[in-house]
């Protein structure tokens, strides 16, 4: 098989720089790179979209990397705040962390929308939701 390796997960968001500050300066990723209002045939052939005005930027830490989109054009629909996680699709994804009891209570100081606070799920195993700016849900897992 010719696949290397995991390389990115992408999220359609509705204020990039929003989302930038949220990814990096709350959770601690890095800005790789960033480009604003891409357009061309390529990109829309591509994405398989007409029409498209799309600013993003590749953000990176610990051993992951997000991509995130702002589409200008086509204005995409928001993603639902109260989607429930077991509708179908994507739910969540997830970073390993060491205090996550720290962690929780620093997002939710800082206004970040948490579903509870963190709870042992299985022995040696502390999970919380979170959602980014625009409803996705974020996992905290710790193992002990």
């Amino acid at each position: 098989m010719a696949i290397k390796s995991f390389h990115h997960t992408g999220i359609s968001v509705s204020d990039l720089d929003r989302s930038i500050r949220f990814y990096c300066e709350l959770l601690g990723m890095k800005l790789e790179w960033r480009i604003d209002h891409k357009r061309g045939e390529a990109f829309e052939k591509v994405v398989g979209l007409t029409d498209v005005d799309v600013s993003y930027a590749m953000l990176s830490g610990y051993g992951g990397r997000i991509e995130l989109f702002q589409y200008h054009s086509p204005e995409g629909k928001l993603f639902p705040s109260d989607k429930p996680v077991s509708d179908k699709g994507i739910t969540h994804f997830g970073f390993e962390v060491e205090d996550i009891d720290t962690l929780h209570e620093r997002l939710a100081a800082q206004g970040v929308r948490v579903n509870a606070a963190p709870q042992t799920i299985r022995p040696g195993v502390k999970a919380a939701y979170f959602h980014d700016p625009d409803g996705i849900t974020v996992e905290f897992v710790q193992y002990s």
